[in-house]
């Protein structure tokens, strides 16, 4: 009985020590990522649960607070690396670009040898500012997000880069976030910026959801441009920040997370809970992207607390492998996503079966693209733009 009290105290007094929660590599990251990018699938491929599934879009802001939180990380804690833009812009086109380029030299091969349709507006994603173009863009005359083939006379759709707009949104982010974090250094001046900025994107928001027209909220004004989701990154930026100056307990970290997912998390789950139309909604276009990334940076804390149960949930293996390769999932997920309709639609019993072959098809091939391709480019990393101290995170 003794021992056991001993324990116990030991435990308690751990909880009421402050420290900095900040650390070279988060074991539970990408479980996140996994989930994130499950979520997105499912919201894709929900098959006969569509109706519910379909608004799990939400993973999409979990990987942008995680994005925001990660890359002011390693800006703000390598200001005073002599390579600080060289190092940050290297290791992310490392990252970043085999993938993104390959797939557009692949479309530029196959488009005459196997006759693909492609608008020259495409363009506009192999630069990174499609999420700018699209919302203001006659897609039924021109749809810069689609390769189709001729088939009876008629173009049909076998390919769809539609996905794309938040690489767009986070390589935007990436060419304006390091400069401001070199210019302005001070770490509180950075969390004020991420509040105003943060408050005028969703007073933007406002204005565009009640002078936008319906045709362009229906095609993502709100949803798709950086000016009017980076709110969502600058959540996760601003508490990077905040995490590097204030020392909680555990106690005190956990009282946050519960503060930033509880409060939300009612309004949100009702909205949510509608089937269709959620950009039409005015809570959602407005607030709503800011409360969601509220919620995901309380998951977020959550998932750096090593001795919380979600942390631990996020380290098991198969969904810290699906985190692990979530790039390529992500990217190659939604690319046959209308011919794959088109067959659940023609055969109404495979309407659950196909998605699930389709994810393990996507994994493998994911899988496949980052055991070969990817990681030869990323073990470039350490001699193009080597850091003090390599990490696994990134």
């Amino acid at each position: 009985m003794g021992d056991i009290a001993v324990i116990d105290e030991s435990k308690l007094v751990d909880r009421s020590l402050s420290r900095i929660w900040i650390k070279p590599y988060y074991g539970s990251f990408n479980g996140l990522r996994g989930i994130a990018v499950g979520m997105v699938f499912l919201c894709h491929f929900g098959g006969t649960l569509q109706g519910y599934t379909g608004n799990l879009w939400v993973g999409v802001d979990l990987f942008f607070v995680l994005s925001g939180f990660l890359i002011t990380g390693i800006l703000y804690d390598s200001l005073e690396n002599p390579h600080y833009f060289r190092n940050f812009y290297v290791r992310r086109a490392l990252r970043i670009f085999p993938v993104f380029y390959g797939f557009f030299l692949a479309v530029a091969i196959l488009t005459p040898i196997l006759h693909l349709h492609i608008h020259w507006n495409m363009l506009t994603f192999v630069f990174y500012f499609g999420n700018l173009v699209v919302p203001f863009t006659n897609l039924t005359a021109h749809n810069p997000t689609i390769i189709a083939i001729v088939h009876h006379g008629h173009l049909m759709e076998v390919g769809n880069i539609g996905a794309l707009w938040s690489l767009c949104v986070e390589e935007q982010f990436y060419l304006i976030w390091p400069a401001v974090i070199w210019w302005l250094r001070d770490r509180k001046r950075l969390m004020n910026l991420c509040v105003i900025v943060s408050l005028m994107t969703v007073t933007l928001r406002f204005y565009l959801y009640f002078h936008a027209t319906p045709i362009e909220i229906e095609q993502m004004i709100l949803y798709w441009p950086i000016y009017t989701r980076c709110d969502t990154l600058l959540v996760g930026a601003w508490l990077a920040l905040f995490l590097r100056g204030h020392a909680l307990t555990q106690i005190q970290l956990r009282r946050m997370s519960n503060c930033l997912i509880w409060i939300p998390l009612p309004s949100l789950m009702y909205i949510l809970s509608r089937k269709h139309g959620f950009l039409r909604h005015p809570f959602v276009g407005t607030v709503g992207f800011t409360l969601i990334a509220l919620v995901a940076a309380g998951v977020l804390l959550r998932a750096i607390d090593d001795d919380c149960t979600l942390a631990r949930v996020l380290r098991w293996h198969p969904l810290s492998g699906l985190g692990a390769i979530s790039y390529g999932v992500y990217f190659i997920h939604l690319i046959p996503a209308s011919p794959l309709h088109r067959l659940a639609d023609l055969h109404p019993d495979l309407s659950n079966i196909i998605p699930v072959l389709w994810f393990f098809m996507t994994v493998a091939i994911a899988w496949l693209s980052f055991r070969f391709y990817e990681t030869p480019f990323l073990r470039l990393k350490t001699v193009l733009a080597p850091q003090q101290s390599e990490t696994k995170a990134h």
